[in-house]
């Protein structure tokens, strides 16, 4: 099965048809926007959450630190701190749709 891989430029591309913009006025407020979000996830609070009504929820939380991890390549103990990671859990439209079978 092939991998279709979306960029930036093709969700400028996009929007720009979806407001009948130029794709250059449209790429300052894409940049603009995934700019922001990336600034409000990586801010010093423990956890961030942002929700996209219809679309999904994008968190930074925190995760433990795991003293006894293995590197799965050599099976050396490894120390890993505890970080905080990026989740996204899709809305409930995106997600029935892609529950559905495919054909």
């Amino acid at each position: 099965m092939k991998t279709v891989t979306y960029t930036k430029k093709d969700i400028i591309h996009r929007v720009a048809k979806e407001v009948n913009a130029p794709d250059l006025q449209t790429k300052s407020f894409v940049d603009k926007t995934f700019r922001v979000m990336a600034e409000m996830l990586i801010e010093k609070h423990e956890r961030v959450r942002i929700e996209i009504r219809n679309f999904g929820v994008l968190e930074a939380k925190p995760t433990k630190a795991k003293p006894k991890a293995r590197n799965p390549r050599t099976n050396e103990i490894v120390y890993v701190p505890a970080h905080r990671k990026t989740h996204f859990k899709a809305g409930k439209i995106i997600r029935e749709v892609l529950r559905r079978p495919t054909e």
